[in-house]
């Protein structure tokens, strides 16, 4: 009895290996529990760590890759067998991403129309665009600074007016201000929007004006999305 309660008692090894799609390892990942049974993986992606026998859910984290989670029973008398998780990269290209699932945010024309005393920021033809939940989160890889605006039924997102006898153009309508803002360093961002059904478009933005493709034209490259 006294020799199964010390065998009860005793600590025992997890190990395993993290790596991507295609195997390659994953050097540095942290595999973190609520216990404190803790480990980072090495230069060929193993790890190694000794832990109370008891049932484990690690959470699997690297700063360029999409975490992920593991568990591990290492309640039996005997070392688990080794595990594997898969990291699958973060999107690397510029442009703007839709998490979870790290979908890419087409882009789109976005097109001025102005009249005698009205400026108006239209959709162009699109077919489709993408879906995104009412709580949105958008990965930001060197994109230019954005603002969102919902479009209205015309696929309008802005409205400029002028007043009589101003050479001024005011803006009616503000984007959609984002209830979280993360600077993750190297020219990435996390934001997060609260956004109610309909349609919306993310445009380059700098020093409060439209960025457009080309100074002489009246087109914009945007990123479209659908909340349903």
């Amino acid at each position: 009895m006294v020799l199964l309660s010390l065998l009860i008692a005793c600590d025992v090894e997890v190990r395993g290996r993290v790596v991507e799609p295609g195997g390659a390892p994953v050097v540095g990942a942290r595999l973190d529990t609520e216990s404190g049974c803790d480990a980072v993986t090495a230069a060929d992606g193993t790890f190694m760590v000794h832990c109370p026998r008891a049932v484990y859910h690690f959470r699997v984290e690297h700063p360029t890759h999409v975490g992920a989670s593991l568990d591990v029973d290492a309640s039996a008398t005997l070392p688990p067998a080794p595990v594997e998780a898969t990291l699958r990269p973060l999107p690397s290209d510029p442009g703007l991403y839709l998490e979870p699932d790290y979908t890419a945010l087409p882009s789109v024309p976005f097109l001025r129309k102005v009249d005698k005393s009205e400026q108006r920021f239209c959709l162009g033809d699109v077919p489709s665009l993408p879906t995104a939940p009412a709580e949105a989160t958008f990965y930001d890889v060197h994109a230019t600074d954005w603002r969102i605006y919902p479009l209205d039924a015309d696929g309008c997102a802005l409205k400029l007016t002028q007043a009589p006898g101003s050479r001024f153009w005011s803006p009616e309508g503000a984007p959609v201000a984002p209830t979280m803002h993360d600077d993750l360093g190297a020219g990435r961002f996390r934001d997060r929007f609260t956004l109610v059904p309909g349609r919306y478009v993310a445009v380059p933005w700098l020093d409060g004006f439209f960025v457009p493709d080309d100074p002489k034209a009246d087109s914009w490259l945007a990123w479209g999305f659908e909340v349903g």
